[in-house]
């Protein structure tokens, strides 16, 4: 968790803002279930009573009720270090509003209809992007206004690509950033590169208030330079409000 979401500073700034932040190893429960005050003894049973080994994820009210309890072992397993934490900072949301979001049973197919049933649709984009040669960036841009969302949300980018020679690469940005025309694309807030013809991804990021944003579309390093293809953007929003976001 320390190299994972909790080194994310999204994830760092919404616990300071919206929790009280504390660690207890499971042989000190067994201590603190016998202290001489009785609201630390509340707390500390409550935590014991639901610990799963080795690292669990609890959120309780200030009653020492339960709101969340989230394994970090039954967190879905991602090769994507920025999906992991999208996921956790959608739990952190929903615990902030008093709700729970329990990944624990959901299959990636589950999640996905959950997701079709909170989400405001914002546009639907098709165009074209092309192969920059290797080392280039030649980025379709796509405006996405998301300003509506005052309280934030999560911002969902479907791409499916078209049957076309080229691979395509898609990064998102600020609004206000100038895109790139070569090297990495350091200043993106989230990616999903070498979706090959045919195929489709995905593009997940939190924001915490209204803003603007660009997608660039572009080819890969790997496809012939000047090599076409299109592609289809739906692009969404789940609302802060719902319990699904950072």
């Amino acid at each position: 968790m320390r190299a994972g979401p909790l080194s994310n500073l999204d994830v760092i700034q919404t616990l300071n803002e919206n929790f009280v932040n504390t660690s207890v190893l499971l042989r000190d429960l067994s201590e603190l279930v016998n202290s001489d005050a009785a609201r630390v003894r509340l707390f500390a049973k409550t935590l014991k009573d639901h610990f799963v080994y080795p690292v669990d994820i609890q959120v309780l009210s200030p009653e020492a009720e339960m709101i969340i309890h989230q394994p970090d072992s039954k967190l879905p397993d991602s090769e994507l270090r920025d999906d992991r934490i999208q996921r956790y900072l959608m739990l952190l949301t929903a615990a902030a509003n008093g709700e729970v979001l329990d990944f624990s049973s959901e299959t990636e197919e589950a999640m996905s209809e959950l997701d079709l049933s909170l989400r405001k649709e914002l546009m639907e984009v098709l165009n074209v992007f092309r192969g920059p040669g290797n080392g280039y960036q030649d980025y379709t841009t796509v405006e996405i206004d998301a300003t509506s969302f005052e309280q934030g949300g999560v911002l969902i980018i479907d791409i499916q690509v078209g049957e076309g020679e080229a691979t395509g690469s898609f990064d998102l940005f600020a609004g206000d950033t100038e895109l790139p025309t070569e090297g990495i694309p350091d200043d993106a807030l989230a990616s999903k590169w070498d979706i090959p013809p045919g195929d489709t991804g995905q593009i997940r990021h939190p924001f915490k208030h209204g803003r603007r944003f660009k997608l660039g579309a572009t080819g890969n390093w790997f496809c012939e330079k000047g090599s076409t293809n299109a592609f289809l953007a739906h692009i969404s929003v789940v609302p802060a409000e719902t319990g699904k976001s950072d």
